[in-house]
């Protein structure tokens, strides 16, 4: 399996990354995980297909597919060589593409043109070209822009609570994100999930199981430093948390080999 990420730097945020996945026959069969970024994804597949498995839902994926946010993590088999690549969005790009409830395609692996046909139409131009690389990316990033977009008070203050959470790594309540977005509970609440597809208390949430992951992949800290810099209550917490979104127990996870699908 060849997987390379190219990350955007682009000052208007709208995507996160340009992405590039190649599975050689000498890779077959291929199984594969993919973590819940919080973050909605385009998939194009040029040659072959996949199979992604969703919440024990699958889905059998070719041309070009969205993918909505996920609560936990996704199985990806691959039996076949496989050419395809897509895009990492900024977590309210796809609303303001498409002024669509994102929270309808939750735990979802479908066709794009399910979702909205003129986006498709857009996106399948772009994709027939062939880019690659920064390239790609670049030219990406261009396009997107020159989109009508969806930008108003209520776009800049679920922007601003996702930068919030960001920063705090997840750690932070909904009545501390009030106190700086100056608009009701009910409001952030539904804007969030109209624009995000997860309400901030779970976007936080999963926010905070990302940051540690990605730590514990790396092992740079300790299983009982993670506990204290993510505030678990002790161990038994953050293996609870830790079996929710990857359905396996952190014991099972490091005595297995897994590949996962990184951003």
């Amino acid at each position: 399996m060849i997987y390379n990420a190219y990350k955007s730097t682009d000052s208007s945020h709208l995507i996160e990354a340009f992405f590039e996945l190649k599975v050689l026959k000498s890779s077959l069969p291929f199984e594969g995980k993919v973590l819940p970024l919080g973050k909605h994804s385009m998939a194009y597949t040029c040659k072959g297909m996949h199979k992604l498995t969703v919440e024990n839902k699958i889905y059998n994926a070719k041309g070009l597919i969205v993918t909505g946010q996920t609560k936990k993590t996704s199985l990806l088999n691959i039996d076949q060589e496989t050419k395809c690549c897509g895009i990492v969005f900024h977590p309210t790009t796809l609303y303001k593409l498409t002024q669509l409830d994102v929270s309808i395609i939750n735990d979802k692996h479908i066709a794009l043109s399910e979702f909205s046909k003129p986006l498709c139409n857009t996106l399948n131009i772009f994709f027939a070209k062939k880019l690659k690389g920064n390239e790609a990316l670049k030219a990406l990033e261009t396009l997107i822009k020159k989109q009508p977009l969806t930008i108003n008070n209520h776009t800049d203050n679920v922007d601003k609570a996702l930068a919030i959470i960001n920063q705090k790594a997840g750690q932070i309540s909904i009545n501390d994100l009030l106190e700086k977005i100056p608009v009701s509970q009910k409001t952030l609440e539904t804007k969030f999930k109209l624009m995000v597809g997860l309400t901030p208390k779970k976007y936080a949430r999963l926010h905070r199981f990302n940051m540690l992951i990605k730590k514990y992949n790396e092992k740079e800290l300790k299983l009982k430093d993670i506990v204290e810099m993510y505030n678990f209550h002790d161990a038994s917490h953050f293996a609870k948390e830790f079996k929710y979104f990857m359905n396996q127990s952190p014991k099972t996870y490091s005595e297995n080999k897994n590949e996962f699908i990184k951003i």
